[in-house]
């Protein structure tokens, strides 16, 4: 089930590139009969993936869902939903949290970018809506963006916005990477950049899994023991990070 796809973001830049995307998950195919796993063409185009989800069940606990919404069954069940940007990385996320069904205990969920943890939203188990923001994240590149359910109640999740977030020009060009040739068949890529000083890889499949980690002293990298597939490098040097897709073929 693949957890990456593409999230098209409108541009400009400024001293930080700033844009914003939402999803309202009006165009949802979910039912309320069983947990699915799957993905839908949500707004402007973006393809999002669920796994062991449902509809918002109408609203039951009236805590004012406009409209359709996610149901993200419990953490034992890997209940997630998740996209991936196409341009430029993210800045700051932020969604709405009502309580799915009646039962007692805590909701809550994480977001990951890249794998990576940006922090939890804070627990709650009332029928009122709850929003969660997690600013600052500041990764450049192309980023995969993940909400997962960390309890064993369902949570629903409506109304996901985002900015995008890249450095300015400038500061952009110093940790300036390329590469080539992408796609590949040689068992190899050269990541070139503008200081050739050592860099770190981490490279993620589809699944968001990390297939790889390494720091590199030359410019190429052996990806012979990797797949043919779609696969997201995080590189890293001097501190700045970036992401790049890598097509193996």
């Amino acid at each position: 089930m693949k957890k990456i796809y593409f999230l098209l973001f409108t541009l400009c830049f400024t001293n930080l590139l700033l844009a914003q995307g939402s999803e309202s998950f009006t165009n949802h195919d979910l039912s309320g009969t069983s947990y699915a796993t799957g993905s839908f063409v949500g707004d402007n185009n973006i393809t999002w993936n669920y796994v062991a989800c449902r509809d918002e069940n109408g609203d039951s606990n009236n805590a004012g869902i406009d409209g359709k919404a996610l149901m993200l069954r419990r953490s034992s069940d890997n209940s997630s939903v998740s996209a991936q940007s196409g341009a430029n990385g993210v800045k700051s996320v932020t969604m709405k949290l009502y309580k799915g069904f009646t039962g007692a205990g805590g909701r809550q969920v994480e977001l990951f970018v890249n794998n990576v943890s940006q922090g939890s939203s804070i627990s709650f188990d009332d029928n009122g809506e709850h929003i969660f923001t997690v600013d600052n994240i500041n990764i450049v590149g192309d980023v995969v963006i993940e909400v997962r359910n960390t309890t064993s109640k369902q949570v629903i999740v409506d109304d996901i916005t985002w900015t995008a977030y890249t450095l300015s020009t400038d500061t952009f060009k110093q940790s300036e990477f390329s590469v080539f040739p992408n796609p590949t068949s040689n068992g190899f890529v050269n990541i070139k950049t503008a200081n050739n000083q050592p860099v770190t890889v981490v490279a993620y499949d589809v699944l968001g899994k990390q297939v790889l980690n390494t720091k590199l002293t030359t410019s190429r990298l052996n990806v012979s023991n990797l797949k043919a597939g779609v696969y997201i490098l995080k590189l890293t040097q001097n501190g700045a990070t970036t992401t790049k897709k890598l097509v193996i073929e």
